[in-house]
Order: structure tokens, then sequence, then C-alpha cells
């Protein structure tokens, strides 16, 4: 199956992947156990500081995932408005036909 197929270039990593161990990251940055800052995403407890710290780490992988698509999209492709014409050239006195 095509589908299964392992991409082996490790650039490519799912925007999944780095939401994974938000919780994790967060909780040992500040100090906490990885269930209250769970709990306090899913909205049962409240925290300021727990909600910002969330907040700042969303905005990382944010960050790396725009820097991501960015280098992507700009990979040295021209625009199609900016595309160089053909190379094929018309003798002189004769028209290119399409």
């Amino acid at each position: 199956m095509n589908g299964d197929k392992v991409d082996s270039n490790m650039n490519s990593i799912p925007a999944v992947s780095l939401f994974r161990g938000i919780y994790n990251r967060v909780a040992k940055r500040l100090g906490v156990d990885p269930s209250y800052v769970s709990r306090v995403a899913r909205g049962e407890r409240k925290s300021v500081v727990v909600e910002k710290a969330l907040a700042e780490e969303v905005c990382v992988i944010r960050d790396h995932l725009n820097n991501h698509n960015n280098n992507h999209n700009n990979n040295n492709h021209a625009p199609a408005d900016e595309k160089k014409k053909s190379k094929i050239k018309s003798r002189p006195g004769e028209p290119l036909e399409a």
C-alpha cells in the first residue's frame, strides 16, 4: 500500500507530532503535574500561568510550522507569473506556433 510508506526524510515532521508532549513540556517548565496542565487546557481547572505557558508553546509550534511552510514554498521556485519564458526561440521571420 502506498499510504503506508514511511517518509525517510527527517525534515518532514507531521504537525500533529509537534503538539505531542505539549502538556509534559509545559508541566516540566512550570514544575507542575502534566495532568494539571491537561485539566487547565480542558477548562476543568483555572490557572492564568498555565494558560499563558500553553499559549506560548502553541505560538512556538505555530512559528515553526510557518517557517517550515515558508522554507518549503520559497525553495528557489519562482511564482507562476515570474517563470522564465520558453527557451525555444523562433528563427528570424518565423513566428512560434503553439
